[in-house]
């Protein structure tokens, strides 16, 4: 274990940065003390490793001290200087393993001189926007129970406020756009549930055994299949003005809506799907006067009256 802990340090320093002792020991999740020792274990080994003094200090390599790996093309390495660990990735064991292998990897490929200066230009951000991250300790109670087919108990919040507490079987874990999911059988059928949404979880004594077709990417491609065909389920025409027709993919977004023809002033009739009267009428307000609701009656009145409390809000204002 020390061993390989000495190498991935080499392989920090090998960046050409001076890197003070308490980055390292975060890096590499260890003590500072540790640190302390490790560099001593190097520069024993006869690794030019030395300490540069002040409030900018830290350890570094001798300058031109670098390992080697050849057999890569510049077009090679240019690729893999995009690798990033995702996010999620990033909270379990699995993350951290890849984490030391392409820390070993790029001190490699900076000694190469294909590599010089490609930096990389590309960078993958893989959290959605506004996510609220799954507990990491949770997160890696699940991973450990699907690992080791353990049993676990989880608890979590019905939509009425009432907590569930059960027994379940984790079949697996999916990342979908920096979100973990669990999929797990509970109550004689297969559920899936934000990890973000359990209050607490621990590891039970029972094990279990998956059915022996279960495929996890099928289960989850099913559920993301069922969920973007349920996803709109609320129908409205419109009556467009000819002005606001480029401005549709933008305010729809991923909304499906058709056009009709125009009509003798020039305005068109757009049907779209919505996932609920509320977002319906967020499209019709985003639009102000170049858009009218003509179906449903309800959403005509909702955009109405929020017109109105519009107007009443900002009458006499400035």
């Amino acid at each position: 274990m020390r061993a390989e802990r000495l190498l991935s340090l080499l392989m920090l320093l090998q960046r050409g940065e001076c890197l003070p002792a308490p980055a390292l020991a975060r890096e590499l999740g260890v003590s500072v003390r540790t640190i302390y020792r490790d560099v001593d274990a190097l520069a024993a080994a006869g690794i030019p490793v030395y300490a540069e003094l002040g409030a900018n200090g830290g350890y570094r390599l001798v300058e031109n001290y670098r390992t080697s790996l050849t057999g890569l093309t510049a077009d090679e390495i240019g690729a893999l200087l995009l690798l990033k660990i995702p996010e999620p990735l990033a909270a379990l064991d699995a993350g951290q393993k890849l984490k030391a292998a392409l820390l070993k990897l790029f001190a490699a490929l900076w000694s190469n001189p294909a590599a010089e200066g490609r930096a990389p230009y590309i960078y993958l951000d893989w959290a959605g926007w506004g996510q609220q991250p799954a507990p990491v300790p949770l997160l890696q109670t699940l991973y450990r129970a699907v690992q080791e087919n353990r049993a676990v108990v989880v608890r979590y919040r019905l939509i009425n406020g009432i907590e569930i507490e059960r027994s379940v079987q984790p079949y697996g874990l999916v990342a979908k756009a920096g979100d973990w999911y669990l999929v797990y059988a509970g109550g004689g059928r297969l559920h899936i549930r934000p990890v973000a949404d359990f209050l607490d979880a621990h590891i039970g004594a029972e094990t279990f055994e998956r059915p022996a077709d279960f495929d996890l990417e099928a289960c989850w491609n099913a559920h993301r299949a069922a969920l973007e065909t349920n996803r709109y389920g609320f129908e409205a025409a419109l009556r467009v003005s000819a002005d606001a027709l480029p401005w549709l993919p933008r305010v729809f977004g991923s909304r499906p809506y058709r056009t009709g023809a125009p009509d003798a002033d020039g305005w068109m009739r757009v049907d779209g799907v919505f996932e609920s009267l509320e977002a319906a009428r967020t499209v019709v307000l985003g639009l102000g006067g170049a858009a009218e609701v003509l179906t449903p009656e309800a959403l005509r009145l909702s955009v109405r009256d929020f017109a109105e409390q519009i107007t009443r809000r900002y009458a006499g204002a400035g």
